[in-house]
């Protein structure tokens, strides 16, 4: 069934891939209730939002954006040694997690970050005992940069982008320099902005300060209930399982391994972010989630067991569905 094709890595996988997207595109479309409403307190992606308002265009965008977000998985999954090449269980359990995730009537901030924040780590991650990298650490720390103006919650990158470098290289201090300046560069280009039309100047500093005073216990859906109680089950299981047979054969697998359980460290804070709901939370965890669950089911020896899992997943998913369809 399902895990006999994601074993089969991507041409093996590409015919369920795109009929998932498909059918959640669709599916979105048609809902009558988003379940959720989103919570924007970002500058630019207030107007952006605000901008656009039919519901075809917005999905449009939603899913544009999820592709693009797949297409950075589908290359770390195939340029770096997190999971074997063969294994496309981290691909699949994004793009579920993704459309889930969309809301189906607001364009979704954490998509668009989640683009951004991938781009950064593919970056950064190719820069592993390369020499000459400090192009690619100026764009991860760029893109970064760029995606706290979409959603302040992504300031919580910052840190991790250094915790990754250090995980990744011996300290230089001419990469960290680069690095703050890649960071720099976007929030001068605003201010510069800001000053000269007299509006909304030291926006990502106050941004930042009212993030971390708005932390709280976030709200959740019971329609969502499901799927975050076996994601969170999952998890706790494939972690457990790498604690018991090792994070990888390889320092380098086992080095991709430890970046993971970082970001998965630095993503509580968008947990308790002010305005988090179900589907903010399962976008955010959608990275570390997707490939510490997916290496796990690929590992798993017995297909009817993964099977299993799989479907009780989409069943979990389709409960979110017929929610917003008003079926249940």
């Amino acid at each position: 069934m399902f895990a006999g094709q994601l074993n089969k890595g991507f041409r093996g996988s590409l015919v369920l891939i795109i009929l998932i997207f498909a059918v959640s595109q669709i599916l979105n479309y048609l809902a009558l209730n988003p379940l959720e409403q989103e919570y924007y307190p970002n500058l630019f992606y207030n107007y952006f939002t605000h901008a656009i308002s039919g519901k075809l265009l917005i999905n449009l965008i939603n899913f544009a954006f999820i592709a693009l977000a797949l297409v950075l998985v589908n290359q770390i999954t195939a340029a770096q040694e997190i999971v074997e090449k063969q294994n496309y269980f981290p691909v699949f359990l994004f793009l579920l997690l993704s459309v889930v995730g969309a809301n189906p009537v607001q364009i979704s901030s954490q998509i668009f970050t989640n683009v951004f924040v991938l781009y950064a780590i593919y970056k950064l991650l190719a820069t592993y005992r390369k020499e000459e990298v400090l192009k690619q650490i100026f764009e991860a720390a760029f893109w970064i940069s760029v995606s706290a103006f979409i959603t302040i919650s992504s300031i919580i990158s910052v840190p991790l982008f250094f915790v990754i470098l250090l995980v990744l290289r011996p300290f230089h201090w001419r990469e960290w320099v680069i690095a703050l300046l890649g960071f720099f560069v976007p929030i001068f280009i605003y201010e510069s902005m800001a000053y000269l039309s007299d509006f909304n100047q030291w926006y990502i500093l106050d941004a930042t300060a009212l993030y971390f005073r708005s932390l709280k216990v976030p709200s959740f859906s019971e329609y969502f209930i499901p799927l975050s109680a076996a994601l969170f089950l999952l998890l706790f299981i494939s972690i457990l399982h790498n604690l018991m047979r090792g994070f990888g054969t390889t320092v380098k697998k086992q080095r991709m391994k430890a970046i993971l359980l970082w970001f998965l460290f630095f993503s509580t804070f968008g947990f308790f972010s002010g305005g988090a709901n179900s589907s903010s939370i399962i976008l955010t965890y959608a990275f570390p989630l997707s490939f510490f669950i997916g290496d796990f089911l690929f590992r798993l020896k017995q297909l009817k067991i993964t099977n299993t899992i799989l479907v009780l997943l989409v069943l979990c998913a389709l409960v979110v569905f017929a929610g917003r369809l008003g079926m249940i």
